[in-house]
């Protein structure tokens, strides 16, 4: 009998000590319960945001699709109208089908049916007074590696009159036909003065054509003015070159751009973004990259490390709550940006203080050597 109390005790006393833990654990109970509810929520939210933006890549896909198509089916009837003759359209009408079609061409990476189109609209108007054509044949040239072609065009009148016809459409009524001719200009000037630039990049840096000291300095001279111009006529350009690791996947090659704004700075961002991510076929940005390994560092120390006293990048208007998206995109570039030119500064520095060291181990060598 007294084992069997005992072990009655036992059992209860197993109870009752089961129920006190219990009794503990419902009253932490709250606490898990509150912060599993607070973790669901969020998982919750990102779930939506997860879903919202595979709606969001569906929607800009599908557009992509419709837009390709709708290209496609222009592109054939364009074909189909060029394909009668000049005799079929008066030459007015045929100049206008052809850059269309031209344009169309390059988008679909084929620049060299593109560069015939739009060398015969050239022939229908000489002066190209609307500057519908001259800027795309130079960044068609350039893409190709015809750097005798693009030479040619940049020493002939489409490119020596930039500067006359842009003051003439800036004087204008300020009507809307005024400004898009001011603004086609201005993206000649612009892409004239950077191709002008590379050309001279390539002859001083990588074909070294100039065998005389004398022609070396005076080429190299004329490198940096036509550097220093390109960067006065849009410095986002310039930046864009020469930290292009960080803007390219922000502003792919070959992206879509938004249309023109009205603000001088989105106006300048987007001409800077249409120059290196869509003229010619998939912008002049991997024109001016394939040219060798040291034209990034090149630009940036010539432009952007030169002057201690400038400012090293173009200022960009105030944030606003509600400023245009490629302002907001361009900023989060930029700050890539700069931790890639910290990290290439502090790279650059590396290397120079081994080469300084391997210096004065040679030197200290050779001087044990003679004393010896």
């Amino acid at each position: 009998m007294a084992k069997k109390t005992s072990k009655a005790k036992g059992v209860g006393g197993g109870k009752k000590q089961h129920a006190d833990s219990g009794g503990a654990g419902r009253q932490s109970k709250p606490k898990k319960g509150s912060g599993k509810g607070r973790h669901g929520a969020r998982r919750k939210e990102l779930r939506q945001e997860m879903k919202e933006s595979q709606r969001k890549r569906q929607k800009r896909a599908h557009g992509k699709e419709v837009e390709e198509t709708r290209q496609r089916l222009r592109l054939k009837l364009l074909e189909r109208q060029l394909s009668r003759g000049p005799g079929a359209s008066p030459g007015e009408l045929r100049r206008q089908l052809l850059v269309e079609a031209a344009q169309l061409q390059s988008k679909n990476g084929r620049p060299k049916v593109a560069l015939q189109w739009l060398q015969e609209a050239l022939d229908l108007q000489p002066d190209d007074t609307e500057f519908h054509v001259r800027t795309s044949l130079l960044c068609l040239y350039m893409d190709r590696a015809m750097a005798e072609e693009a030479a040619s065009l940049l020493k002939g009148p489409l490119f020596t009159s930039i500067h006359d016809a842009s003051a003439s459409a800036e004087s204008g009524d300020g009507g809307s036909a005024a400004e898009t001719t001011a603004r086609k200009a201005h993206e000649a000037k612009t892409a004239g003065c950077y191709s002008i630039a590379l050309l001279s990049y390539i002859s001083v840096h990588v074909l070294m054509e100039h065998k005389k000291p004398k022609a070396q300095k005076e080429a190299a001279q004329r490198l940096l003015e036509r550097l220093r111009k390109a960067h006065a006529q849009n410095p986002f350009i310039a930046e864009f070159l020469a930290f292009a690791p960080a803007f390219e996947p922000t502003f792919p090659f070959g992206c879509e751009l938004p249309e023109y704004e009205a603000t001088a700075e989105e106006a300048l961002l987007l001409e800077a973004l249409s120059y290196c991510c869509q003229w010619g076929v998939r912008g002049q940005a991997p024109v001016w990259l394939d040219t060798d390994d040291n034209v990034r560092r090149f630009l940036r120390e010539t432009l952007f490390e030169g002057d201690e006293d400038a400012a090293p990048l173009a200022p960009l208007p105030e944030p606003q709550p509600q400023e245009a998206q490629v302002l907001q995109r361009w900023r989060r570039a930029r700050e890539e940006a700069m931790q890639l030119w910290a990290a290439e500064m502090s790279q650059d520095a590396g290397l120079t203080g081994a080469e300084e060291a391997l210096e004065e181990e040679l030197d200290f060598t050779d001087d044990d050597v003679l004393n010896d």
